[in-house]
């Protein structure tokens, strides 16, 4: 989104708590964490979104 757009729909709070643990993992330098928190990403958006 650029421009000026506004978001349609507020954030979903599971997505941010998995993108945080996963930036806090590769943050750590926590490889095989931050590979199953994609993977865990991955399951959230196909079942919630």
């Amino acid at each position: 989104m650029s421009g000026g757009e506004e978001r349609s729909a507020p954030r979903c709070g599971e997505c941010a708590r998995i993108k945080a643990a996963y930036y806090a993992a590769v943050r750590e330098g926590r490889r095989a964490a931050a590979e199953r928190w994609c993977v865990v990403m991955g399951r959230h958006l196909r079942e919630a979104h």
